[in-house]
């Protein structure tokens, strides 16, 4: 892949990538979006499905915007909010917690890179971490490098992954997780065997693409795929899974949890399955999850990517971790 002398960053203040020269206009989108609460919608034997997480909230969003859908990735920005980012390359910006009605915020880039006859190239960005110094990192799809994005200086640079040169296409970073400690997490979404769940992760020292992955193997339920992770205060990794099922086609989800402080390069770390993600009302394609210290305790916050189907929605739920987790 080609690079440039410089990114933009184009979400200001979060994402906003700067580049030499005049910038082109943000406001790349302007429709509506409709954020509804559905949560009492949801029947008594999904949410026992949740268990030991209670579910705290649920809405549909939709909109009207031609960049609007296709989230993978949720992250907090610097404001307290959120930030949903599609494989589009597109954010949108949401409060936190969500208000109900009609609104107009403004659909943007998420990272572009300026190529050398002026077009600008877009990155399919799978997977978001809010670094302690503020830094955004993002993780891609087909492709070795991730982004970090610094915004408080309006400035953003590839950093190339070598570990990752040999995942396969559409098996990129799809999860990413800074763990207490400072090391990281990389999983792929399609570097799994087939044989009982094993799957392919990498954990670096530091941030990836600045000290060397060891990898390691992870089981998850057989048939599901890693698509997010977020890592809880005492060093274990929550994942969110996912598979497809092609009898009635629809979307299964699941969070396990993965506790690697036993990790074993030598040997696949299991995972322990905790909730599920399914039944009529709640079977979506719940692809992003990020974890928001709330009170006493946490809350973890997921949203679906739709893919423009009209069988699908875009949805954000809140579910609330135990006490004693």
């Amino acid at each position: 892949m080609r690079k440039v002398l410089a990114f933009l960053l184009l979400l200001l203040p979060l994402l906003w990538l700067s580049w030499t020269g005049p910038r082109p206009n943000p406001n790349l989108g302007t429709g509506k979006v409709l954020v509804e609460d559905i949560l009492a919608e949801v029947p008594a034997a999904e949410r026992a499905g949740l268990a030991p997480f209670a579910i705290e909230g649920l809405w549909r969003i939709s909109g009207t915007d031609r960049f609007f859908g296709g989230y993978s990735a949720l992250v907090q920005s610097r404001s307290g909010g959120f930030l949903a980012i599609s494989d589009r390359n597109r954010v949108l910006s949401l409060p936190l917690p969500p208000r109900t009605g009609w609104s107009l915020p403004k659909v943007q880039r998420a990272v572009s890179l300026r190529l050398a006859d002026g077009r600008y190239f877009g990155f399919d960005v799978e997977s978001a971490v809010r670094d302690p110094d503020g830094a955004l990192w993002l993780g891609l799809e087909d492709n070795r490098n991730v982004v970090r994005v610094d915004t408080r200086l309006g400035k953003a640079r590839l950093l190339e992954v070598p570990e990752i040169a040999d995942w396969p296409r559409n098996g990129g970073t799809e999860a990413m997780a800074r763990l207490p400690d400072g090391r990281w997490a990389m999983l792929c979404e399609s570097c799994g065997t087939g044989r009982g769940g094993l799957h392919l992760g990498l954990i670096f020292p530091g941030h990836p693409g600045e000290t060397k992955g060891q990898p390691f193997g992870v089981i998850v339920p057989p048939g599901f795929d890693p698509v997010d992770a977020v890592a809880l205060p005492d060093g274990r990794l929550l994942l969110l899974v996912r598979r497809f099922a092609f009898l009635l086609p629809h979307f299964e989800a699941r969070l396990v949890l993965a506790d690697l402080r036993r990790l074993d390069p030598t040997r696949p770390l299991r995972t322990q399955q905790l909730a599920t993600l399914d039944g009529p009302y709640l079977r979506e394609n719940w692809e992003g999850m990020t974890l928001v210290p709330e009170g006493k305790g946490h809350a973890l916050w997921l949203i679906t990517d739709a893919n423009d189907s009209a069988f699908q929605e875009t949805r954000l739920m809140k579910l609330r971790l135990p006490e004693r987790f």
